[in-house]
């Protein structure tokens, strides 16, 4: 059972447009200094619409190494690829976020 508040995180990027993967795992564990139970990783303040998927398994890799709950956001333009991304989520991750497509 999820308790208490999860932040959902933004997605920072460098100056030349990548995962500033460093930055994601830094402000990760800030929020869980300051109280957060837990996080929300690729919502839709993540930016999740403009990474690809090798960048968006990295952004939870960064979140899960805080040891804290992750909770992913999963969506997609149809039924099936939806599925298959929940389906692929890592070890770990506590629950997902999954509109309709």
């Amino acid at each position: 059972m999820l308790r208490g508040i999860h932040v959902p995180l933004i997605t920072p990027f460098t100056e030349t447009g990548e995962v500033a993967f460093d930055a994601v795992e830094k402000l990760a564990r800030h929020v869980l200094d300051q109280g957060a139970a837990g996080l929300v990783a690729l919502g839709t303040t993540g930016e999740v619409a403009a990474l690809d998927e090798e960048e968006r398994a990295g952004v939870i890799a960064a979140c899960l190494a805080t040891g804290a709950p992750v909770i992913v956001g999963v969506s997609g333009n149809d039924t099936r690829s939806t599925a298959r991304a929940l389906r692929e989520l890592p070890a770990g991750v506590a629950a997902a976020l999954v509109p309709v497509p």
